[in-house]
């Protein structure tokens, strides 16, 4: 079974032609929506990292074997903690253009390490609750800098604003992880460099190390070449 986890900004939609393609292909597929994402009824405020592993680790628990956990941008931090968790319910963690934090390090921490994102947001507040916004341009310009006018349409219907409190949770990964890990270094990727990419990816201690030519959201601009490479990696 695959579990696709999706990262800021987005919902389960986002993994739409993945699941179709897998599930085409006679494999189980979940691509949930995370706490205040996508079709879930709630929104800023049950947007944690907390709830965000728990709606994972629950999945996890009422799967009867193993999952494969697919781990997108900020989703990267959340298979790795839901792992971190249950590893003896993870069979492994594919990483795909993934934010990857250490014991002590937030999601935060590493964006701001990153110098060569494109990404540019707007703080906003919404009934009093915090929120971010990506600046005009930046879907476009970071996340689906490799789309054409089509998929990035599709994006730009579903966004919505996203907490930045995900982001400063800072991450006790203290526990034992004895879990296969993959990456999928996209080449073309505006939002995470690659460069930051393969340090998170090698410091996790990955393997193997994969480079895919797409920008940072290739579940919509190349999801038959995804499908297939996420095949061949899984173990």
């Amino acid at each position: 079974m695959f579990i696709f986890i999706h990262g800021a900004y987005h919902g389960g939609w986002c993994w739409d032609a993945i699941a179709d393609l897998l599930g085409n292909d006679g494999h189980h597929v979940a691509t949930p929506d995370l706490p205040g994402h996508g079709r879930d009824p709630g929104w800023l405020a049950d947007q944690t990292m907390p709830n965000y592993v728990d709606c994972i680790v629950a999945l996890l628990d009422a799967t009867p074997s193993k999952a494969t956990l697919v781990g997108h941008s900020m989703g990267g931090a959340i298979a790795t903690a839901a792992a971190t968790a249950r590893p003896d319910k993870v069979k492994q963690i594919i990483y795909l253009t993934a934010y990857i934090p250490i014991d002590g390090e937030s999601v935060g921490d590493v964006v701001k390490t990153d110098p060569a994102s494109y990404v540019q947001v707007d703080r906003v507040e919404v009934k009093g609750i915090d929120a971010v916004s990506l600046k005009t341009g930046t879907l476009a310009d970071a996340f689906y800098n490799d789309a054409d006018a089509r998929m990035l349409a599709f994006a730009e219907d579903r966004v919505q604003l996203q907490s930045p409190i995900p982001f400063r949770h800072k991450f006790d990964l203290n526990g034992q992880m004895p879990v296969p890990k993959a990456a999928i270094i996209c080449s073309q990727d505006r939002a995470i460099s690659p460069e930051h990419q393969r340090m998170m990816a090698t410091r996790a201690e990955c393997n193997p190390i994969v480079d895919f030519d797409a920008g940072h959201s290739p579940f919509v601009t190349k999801p038959e070449k995804l499908a297939t490479l996420i095949k061949d990696l899984s173990v």
